[in-house]
C-alpha cells in the first residue's frame, strides 16, 4: 500500500484516508451520483494530501466526457497572443481541463478545417480559437463550426460567436489623452501590422482621439510588429518637423523607436513624449522607463475559459465581453504645460 509521502498514490489510498470506499471516491471524481458535503469534502482533502491525479481516459470512459479543449492560435504569434495561450492553458486546468494547442496559418479556411479534424479525433469539448487577424473569425463563422466555441479578438463585434478581448480602443484613447492633456499637440503613431484587429483598433483610438481635442490629423509611420521595423521607419524619416509625442503600437517597437531618436540626436521625453502598448516584462527597467497602456492579459484568459464552460454546459453568455486596460504613466512621458 502506497503511503502519503509514496511515489504515487491510487485510489485506495485516497479512500483509505477518507475513511470512505473506493466506490464512493469514484463517484466524487465523476461527479456521477450523490454524495453528502461532509464525504465529498473529506475525499477532495484526501486527493489534495496524496496529490492523487485521476486517470482521465477511464474517467472519460465513464462519464462520457473527455476533459479535453482545444486551443487554435494564429501562427502570427507575438507577446500578447503568447501570453493569452500561457494563461488559457493555466486556468483551463483550474478548471479540471486538458489543453491541446494547436496553430493556424493562411489559407485560414483550408488550415482550420485541418486543425478542426485533428481536434475531433480528440473528442474535445469545446474549442478557443485566438483570432488576432483579420479574416480568422469570419472563416469560423463561415465554417458553421457545432462545437462550442469562444474567440479571443480585439475585434469585438458580435458574429454569432461568443467573443472576449481587450478594448484596444479604449486604450489607445486613453493613452493619447494623455499626452494631450500634458500639453502635446503633435501626436505621430508608429504603426503595427494593419493585418491585426490590434492595431486597427488603437490607430482609430488615436485618430478619433486627435480629432475630438480638435488636433487635426497626425502623421502615421507604418511599421509591422517587429523592433526592427520600428527603428527602421524612424530613422528613415525626416525630424526637421519634429513630434511633441508618439503613440507606439506595442512595447517592444517603442523600445526601438527610442533607440533611433536617441541615435538622432532626439531626447525622451525632453524633445519628444513615448507611449506604448501592452506593459510588456522589463518596459519599467529600461531608460526612460516606459508609459504605456497595460492589458488585462490574464482577465482574458479566465473570463475565455469560463465562457467556454459555460457553453458547454448550455448557459447563456454574452456574444462580446471587453476588457479594461489601463495606463501606466511612467518616465518617458512629460508634462509639456
Amino acid at each position: 500500500m502506497h503511503s502519503e509521502k509514496g511515489a504515487r498514490s491510487g485510489i485506495l489510498d485516497v479512500a483509505r484516508v477518507a475513511g470512505v470506499s473506493p466506490a464512493t471516491v469514484s463517484r466524487v471524481i465523476n461527479g456521477t451520483a450523490k454524495v453528502s458535503p461532509a464525504t465529498r469534502e473529506a475525499v477532495q482533502s484526501a486527493i489534495s494530501t496524496l496529490h492523487y491525479e485521476p486517470n482521465k481516459f477511464a474517467r472519460s470512459l465513464i462519464t462520457n466526457r473527455s476533459g479535453i479543449i482545444g486551443v487554435l492560435i494564429d501562427r502570427s504569434i507575438r507577446y500578447a497572443t503568447a501570453n493569452v495561450l500561457v494563461q488559457l492553458e493555466e486556468y483551463a486546468s483550474l478548471m479540471g481541463y486538458m489543453s491541446v494547442v494547436l496553430t493556424v496559418d493562411k489559407p485560414f479556411r483550408e488550415r482550420f478545417m485541418q486543425s478542426l479534424t485533428k481536434l475531433r479525433s480528440l473528442s474535445v469539448e469545446g474549442i478557443i480559437v485566438i483570432a488576432p487577424r483579420v479574416g480568422l473569425s469570419k472563416t469560423i463563422v463561415d465554417c458553421h463550426v457545432p462545437e462550442p466555441v469562444i474567440i479571443v479578438s480585439s475585434e469585438l463585434s458580435d458574429i454569432g460567436i461568443p467573443m472576449v478581448g481587450e478594448d484596444q480602443y479604449a486604450g489607445a484613447c486613453r493613452a493619447v489623452r494623455h499626452l494631450v492633456q500634458s500639453g502635446h499637440r503633435q501626436i505621430w503613431h508608429v504603426a503595427g501590422s494593419q493585418d491585426w484587429f490590434d492595431e486597427r483598433r488603437r490607430m482609430e483610438g488615436w485618430k478619433d482621439t486627435l480629432e475630438l481635442q480638435g488636433l487635426g490629423a497626425g502623421k502615421m509611420l507604418q511599421a509591422s510588429w517587429s523592433p526592427k521595423s520600428a527603428y527602421e521607419i524612424v530613422m528613415d524619416t525626416d525630424f526637421s518637423h519634429c513630434p511633441d509625442a508618439m503613440f507606439v503600437a506595442s512595447d517592444h517597437m517603442a523600445m526601438a523607436v527610442i533607440a533611433a531618436l536617441i541615435s538622432k540626436g532626439l531626447r525622451v521625453p525632453d524633445d519628444i513624449s513615448i507611449v506604448g502598448f501592452d506593459d510588456a516584462e522589463g518596459t519599467a527597467y529600461v531608460t526612460p522607463p516606459l508609459t504605456t497602456v497595460k492589458q488585462n492579459l490574464p482577465a482574458v484568459a479566465r473570463k475565455a475559459v469560463s465562457l467556454l464552460v459555460s457553453v458547454i454546459e448550455g448557459k447563456p453568455v454574452d456574444m462580446v465581453t471587453m476588457m479594461n486596460s489601463e495606463l501606466v504613466i511612467r518616465s518617458s512621458t512629460k508634462d509639456k504645460r
